[in-house]
């Protein structure tokens, strides 16, 4: 009868237990082993967990990381409802607030994403101070995927947004990589600026037969010589015509002389032939501008010789050559608010990358911040010089002072004069309910009367952004010179999804003549890129010039091929224009375009043009098409280091790069005069390398300028390393560069404890002493590098140190002798003729001491 009783009172405490959830099936099995519990029993308990409402506790993991066992979780009425407040605790998620009793709203992971949950919901309900959400509504807010055990009560939750733990994680590991950085010591190298150091020379001779439709072949010839080299402290670039017999542009270049600034001081070949003009210009290069028609010109200084793609959306829309070391390009892809990259496939195999972003910015700076554009030229005809001066200043972070004077020239009556003017600008951007702005507030006018009329004009633009629309205005009040006395654009542009543009534009304008204009455009872009392929879609209305129609396919997914189909229809669609070309750029011996062009108007036209250039010094060409018209050249093509003529150069844009290796003894990375050179270090720049000499130098040639190398030293000898340095080198003119790599020895710290005979004489008490001592070497920052205990005899060893100041710490471990700890700085210094950094410590009185 007894047992029975206790049985029942332990079946009674099961049933509970269960309805609970404290205990799974293997605490049932368990009961049911011992005899405690049924069969039948068993199954009314197991049957009970799944049927009977109440709260249980669940085991639940977060992204598979065991986070609470005792989550608890409300059933009823056959579904699930997980504790919001709770599951909040659990993950440590505190980015939200209670919007009274009804609203709950907060931000989710890395990217803020807002939830906004309704409390009132049917399916979420109020308990105890906390809100249980239904499991489905619970898993749409916040789960990516959920998998629940009933059997066993567990639950592994996959979350769809950054856990707060995920994000700590991340934030420390991306401090340790800081630190790492921070720690680590870049050394970068470039070009000192010379008087004078002899450069490259690129020479280029080309034999040319050609005809036109009809006709026999004729023959004639073509060449020029390109040099380039640092000259009065800058870079020299010139070039000589060789069948002409004439110089081209001749200019000297400080590439970033001041914040990006970069002076260019030249003489200029102009029309008629043979005539010249100096000039100058100290600015802040864009990489693109802006014609008077509004169309976007991209153009940009690249290496000599280079062959430069234009990409957008990571897909190649134009390719061209560059000419004197510059690359134009002039595409109806190329529009404002965009951002394109320029790919510089260099001659000798180099690949750069540069971002070019053609997004306004009104010539806004930072405060303190100064932007200057500055040119000027002669002007041959009439013995003048025309000069343009810009100066943009941030007053503020929000206001920027712009200020301009020019002094152009005008022929007048057969005679030059100069034109003199100003103009004062004021940039104001700031935001309004969160919606970025822009206005500008600009008044010119010239000094001089033109015809007894003034030229001047009052100036105001401004751009707000509003969600995904963009608002442009811009009204301009002229004087009686200009045709115009009002001039009103208006742009609307409205951006519905990513990369499609809605755009409406008006241009009204009053004339001194009373009459009034208006043009009217509308238009409409579109572009999508998918892995390899880009399609690019766009059509203008416009009051003036009828339609027009594109509609633009590239493709790029084959090999280092790119293949574009152009289409363009104007003349509210009747001209049609059609263009399919193969191009690649990637092979440094072979590089070939091919190009496909139809057009009814001229009765159609195929281009195939091929270029081939081997081993640096062959280069052929040719052009043919329907109509008969051909073209073949080829010749040479070479550049030479006028210094070493016997290396082969690719590209006159780039430098010698002088390597030297030494010890670096007392660890300051500066190369002292007594500092002995290191040879036979093999260093490496890709995938060229040399090998020092006995002087510990070795020398690179024809490295490209304006990209930054990592040399890469492999150490022969022993006990050398580079320690947390990373040396690089940047060229930025033809002189050589020299780069010093420190080599740093690597010293062990030898240390000996040595006990007082007052302290005790017995041999197997100092050697317990000893095996209680624990040293610790720490750089300056305290940071622990390495921890070592001495041996029976009390000496003790630290391997792998670098010169420099170190803290030494000793401590006795033991409990039987009272001895005070040591703190001491030491200095590690580096002598391959003396043994060096043995230090003796004695243990007296009362502490540790360093024998000095």
């Amino acid at each position: 009868m007894k047992f029975k009783i206790f049985k029942l009172i332990v079946l009674y405490i099961g049933i509970n237990l269960t309805s609970l959830a404290q205990d799974n099936l293997e605490d049932l099995e368990f009961l049911r082993g011992e005899g405690i519990i049924t069969q039948e029993e068993y199954d009314i308990l197991k049957g009970k967990k799944e049927v009977l409402d109440g709260k249980y506790l669940y085991e639940i993991r977060v992204n598979g990381n065991l986070e609470s066992k005792v989550y608890e979780v409300l059933k009823k009425h056959g579904k699930n409802y997980f504790p919001l407040k709770e599951f909040f605790k659990i993950i440590k998620f505190n980015n939200y607030t209670l919007e009274g009793e009804n609203k709950l709203k907060g931000f989710l992971g890395e990217d803020l994403r807002e939830i906004n949950i309704d409390l009132t919901n049917e399916e979420i309900l109020k308990i105890d101070g906390d809100f249980y959400i239904e499991e489905e509504l619970f898993k749409e807010i916040f789960l990516r995927s959920l998998r629940v055990d009933e059997e066993n009560f567990k639950m592994n939750m996959f979350l769809n947004f950054s856990s707060p733990g995920e994000i700590e994680n991340t934030l420390e590991r991306t401090k340790e990589k800081l630190q790492d950085k921070e720690e680590a010591n870049n050394l970068v190298y470039t070009n000192e600026r010379v008087p004078f150091e002899i450069g490259y020379l690129r020479t280029k001779i080309d034999k040319i037969y050609s005809k036109n439709s009809g006709e026999s072949f004729e023959n004639t010839w073509d060449g020029s010589l390109e040099y380039e080299g640092a000259f009065l402290y800058g870079q020299l670039i010139t070039a000589y015509d060789l069948k002409n017999r004439d110089f081209q542009d001749t200019k000297i270049i400080y590439g970033d002389l001041w914040r990006d600034h970069t002076l260019e001081i030249g003489s200029y070949s102009t029309e008629p032939r043979g005539t010249r003009e100096w000039g100058g210009s100290f600015k802040k290069d864009k990489g693109y501008l802006i014609t008077k028609d509004k169309v976007y010109v991209i153009r940009e200084n690249v290496p000599i010789g280079s062959r430069v793609e234009l990409l957008y959306m990571g897909i190649p829309i134009d390719v061209q050559d560059s000419i004197n070391g510059v690359v134009t390009f002039e595409n109806d892809e190329i529009k404002g608010d965009r951002e394109y990259i320029l790919k510089i496939y260099e001659a000798d195999g180099k690949i750069s990358l540069k971002k070019i972003d053609t997004a306004s910015d009104y010539n806004q700076q930072n405060k303190g911040q100064i932007e200057y554009n500055m040119d000027f030229r002669e002007v041959s005809q009439g013995d003048r010089v025309r000069l343009n001066s810009k100066i943009y200043y941030g007053l503020s972070d929000h206001t920027t002072l712009g200020l301009e004077y020019s002094r152009d020239v005008e022929e007048r009556e057969g005679k030059y004069d100069y034109l003199n003017g100003g103009k004062l600008e004021v940039i104001y951007s700031n935001y309004i309910y969160s919606y970025p702005y822009t206005l500008v507030l600009g008044k010119e006018k010239t000094l001089e009367k033109l015809d007894d009329k003034s030229k001047g004009k009052f100036e105001m633009k401004g751009q707000i952004d509003i969600d995904k629309f963009r608002l442009k205005i811009r009204r301009e009040e002229k004087e009686n010179y200009y045709r115009e006395k009002i001039q009103e654009e208006y742009s609307l542009e409205y951006r519905p999804i990513n990369n499609l543009t809605l755009k409406y534009e008006l241009d009204k304008r009053k004339l001194y003549s009373e009459k009034e204009e208006e043009n009217k455009n509308y238009g409409i872009s579109y572009s999508k890129s998918y892995k390899n392929f880009l399609v690019s879609g766009d059509y203008e209305k416009s009051t003036f010039n009828g339609d027009k129609y594109m509609m633009n396919f590239y493709y790029s997914g084959f090999r280092n091929f790119t293949t574009k189909w152009e289409n363009t229809w104007e003349n509210e669609g009747k001209d049609y224009e059609g263009a399919f070309s193969v191009f690649n750029s990637s092979s440094r011996n072979f590089d070939y375009s091919m190009e496909l062009r139809y057009s009814p108007k001229n009765k159609g036209m195929v281009t195939f043009k091929f270029n081939c250039k081997l081993d640096n010094w062959f280069n052929f060409n040719m052009a043919v098409d329907k109509l008969g018209n051909q073209e073949y050249k080829f010749g040479l093509d070479r550049i030479i280091d006028l210094k070493n003529p016997s290396k082969n150069i690719d590209n006159m844009d780039s430098s010698r790069v002088k390597v030297i290796t030494f010890v670096d003894s007392n660890n300051n990375n500066h190369c002292d005069h007594h500092e002995k050179k290191v040879e036979n270090v093999k260093v490496k720049i890709g995938k060229k390398e040399v090998i020092t000499d006995e002087n510990g130098e070795g020398i690179f040639y024809g490295i490209p300028n304006h990209m930054v190398y990592d040399l890469n030293p492999i150490i022969r000898k022993p006990n050398f390393l580079l320690g947390k340095n990373k040396i690089q080198v940047k060229g930025r003119s033809t002189s050589t560069l020299e780069a010093y790599i420190p080599l740093k020895p690597m010293l062990t710290l030898r240390g000996l404890i040595k006990i007082d005979s007052d302290f005790t004489k017995n041999e197997n008490q100092k050697m317990e002493i000893y095996r209680d001592i624990l040293i610790r070497i720490k750089d300056k920052k305290n940071k622990v590098l390495d921890v070592s205990m001495a041996d029976e005899e009390g000496i003790f060893e630290i391997a792998e140190l670098l010169p420099g100041e170190y803290i030494l710490e000793m401590d006795y471990m033991g409990e039987f002798y009272r001895i005070k700890s040591l703190r001491k700085n030491i200095q590690l210094d580096y002598d391959e003729n003396i043994e060096k950094n043995n230090f003796i410590f004695n243990i007296e009185g009362e502490g540790i001491g360093l024998n000095e």
